[in-house]
């Protein structure tokens, strides 16, 4: 029982130097692969623009449909609380377009994104989007940083805008 107040007040101490000594973010190619096991904690750093996917797609012989924002909220349920794989998923796959708009910002102006891994998967995670929608063609995805507002979106700049992807 001592033992676990002991290991408490340490973790605390711990946090509490954390906060007054700011380190810079640890980064290293070993540590890219722990990415997928923590969420993007950024968003506690300063209110600011939220990146957002949107997906276009285009059947054969068919014009290019209009922008779709692939996450919208869903509606929340009571057994959400103790079950709910699919806003998990969804969550996870925001999760990972806040990590391609980072990697984007580490990247720094004019660089080219498409070797990036975040980027094949946001990729994928778009065709699968417009697989919804039609099942042979082409999809176009692009990402957002967006200032929400009560009436909507105040400013939307696009930060990317990929190249067409057969499906």
């Amino acid at each position: 029982m001592e033992s676990t107040i002991w290991l408490l007040v340490a973790y605390f101490a711990v946090l509490a130097v954390s906060l007054v000594y700011r380190r810079h973010t640890v980064r290293g190619p070993w540590l890219f692969l722990f990415r997928a096991f923590f969420p993007n904690w950024q968003f506690f750093h300063k209110v600011g623009p939220v990146p957002h996917l949107y997906v276009r797609y285009q059947g054969e012989a068919q014009p290019w449909s209009d922008w779709q924002w692939v996450y919208p909220r869903r509606q929340r349920q009571m057994l959400g609380v103790f079950h709910n794989p699919h806003g998990n998923l969804l969550l996870a796959q925001q999760n990972l377009v806040d990590h391609l708009s980072s990697d984007i910002k580490d990247l720094g102006e004019g660089a080219d994104a498409s070797p990036l891994v975040s980027y094949q998967m946001v990729c994928r995670l778009a065709a699968q989007a417009a697989r919804e929608h039609i099942h042979q063609g082409l999809c176009q995805f692009e990402l957002r940083l967006e200032r929400p507002s009560p009436q909507g979106f105040s400013q939307s700049d696009t930060v990317l805008r990929s190249p067409e992807i057969a499906l």
